[in-house]
């Protein structure tokens, strides 16, 4: 069965914008970070520990969501996501003391993998490979989408009445989202078991290429994380700027993500004829160049150079992952994409998890951030070896796929 055009668009929409409420909690929180620190007193490992915590419980809930959207179905899985991390969000915002913050964000993290999982599945059953690129692309913009607004919003908020009123704007804001999902056709595809997703998961464990590409979207969200969580106290502690001009910056972070999610689908499209590793090597090295040149940053450097790194971290940093999760769903396989996904994604999290402390941790013991963004600019070379030894084979469109198409 095919469904028309504007069904898919429709649907690419609805999934786009529940990815939009989680992230502006997710990366509202790296805005939200100058605000908290000064509030609760913190050190930058225990902030660290913060920006981590949703990626704790997501860590947790990857193959689970995984199976449960192949079996079950993604509407509902995107529907209680944005729901269960809207209702999370405005726990924290009125926890009594850090400990507490840190279990609520932590249970955000239970649903934060809903738009990742269901939302890229529902992208590979209604767009062809030739389109592909540009569908997840989009679809994955919703997070650079998210952060942008977040870094706009979370200033103006904490400044007018606390980041506690604004992680609560946050958090009702991705609750409507989620609830938005409930327009999303109920389709009628056949689901895979559950025992053949658990067969799918051990078919593609001992799959090298899979492990190959999940190990180097590992490593590359390290630079993607750390930039996001650390350029705005990155600019404060050593650049002299304030809180708030340093967390509006990363809007230029996740506008340039989202330009560039969508540019390099489509040169994965329509340049290299649906082949993504060409292009997302060429994103990991551009990555590289952009690290070493925040290390060089003039001090205090200005808005203007400022604004450009920023705007080039997010084109280079944070423009990588539609590729890779492009790749994870074709090489998965249409009917089993969402537990092939939620497998890759638990490992990439694991790199989120231990980078933020991490970062965090060599800051303060070498009271400069010179050291910590040299680790970053090793693991994108690291990632640049590890995609040197993937091997993509062409990839031809499942049967049964909705390509699209006008009945």
């Amino acid at each position: 069965m095919t469904v028309s055009a504007s069904r898919s668009l429709l649907t690419l929409g609805l999934v786009t914008l529940q990815q939009v409420g989680l992230t502006m909690v997710r990366f509202g929180l790296p805005a939200l970070a100058p605000f908290v620190r000064a509030d609760l007193g913190l050190t930058l490992v225990q902030v660290g520990v913060l920006l981590a915590m949703i990626d704790v419980g997501s860590l947790l809930m990857y193959v689970p969501l995984g199976v449960a959207a192949d079996w079950w179905g993604e509407r509902r899985i995107l529907i209680g996501g944005g729901l269960t991390v809207g209702v999370a969000a405005l726990l924290a915002a009125t926890a009594p003391s850090y400990g507490i913050v840190l279990g609520a964000l932590a249970l955000a993290g239970v649903g934060f993998p809903s738009g990742h999982i269901g939302g890229s599945k529902v992208v590979t059953r209604y767009f062809p490979p030739t389109a592909r690129g540009v569908a997840v692309g989009v679809r994955q913009s919703g997070l650079s989408l998210g952060g942008a607004a977040a870094a706009l919003l979370v200033p103006a908020l904490s400044a007018a009445g606390g980041w506690r009123l604004a992680l609560g704007v946050l958090g009702a804001i991705c609750a409507v989202c989620g609830l938005c999902c409930a327009a999303l056709p109920r389709d009628p595809a056949p689901r895979a078991a559950v025992g053949s997703s658990l067969d799918a998961l051990r078919t593609l464990i001992a799959d090298r290429t899979f492990r190959y590409l999940t190990l180097a979207s590992t490593a590359l969200v390290v630079g993607q994380f750390t930039l996001q969580g650390y350029l705005p106290l990155y600019l404060v502690d050593e650049h002299g700027w304030a809180p708030s001009a340093a967390g509006r910056l990363l809007a230029l972070v996740h506008l340039g993500g989202v330009g560039a999610r969508l540019l390099w689908g489509l040169v994965s499209d329509r340049v290299t004829g649906g082949r993504r590793r060409p292009v997302l090597l060429f994103v990991a090295a551009g990555g590289i160049g952009v690290v070493l040149a925040l290390v060089r940053l003039p001090q205090p450097v200005g808005a203007d150079l400022a604004a450009a790194a920023a705007l080039l971290g997010g084109t280079f940093l944070a423009g990588w992952n539609g590729l890779a999760v492009t790749m994870v769903l074709e090489r998965a396989g249409a009917v089993r994409a969402a537990t092939g996904l939620g497998l890759s994604l638990t490992v990439i999290y694991l790199g989120t998890l231990v980078s933020s402390p991490l970062f965090g941790w060599i800051v303060d013991t070498a009271g400069a951030y010179a050291p910590a963004w040299l680790l970053v600019a090793l693991c994108q070379a690291a990632a640049c070896g590890l995609l040197l030894a993937v091997r993509e084979e062409p990839v031809p469109a499942p049967a049964g796929l909705r390509t699209g198409a006008a009945k």
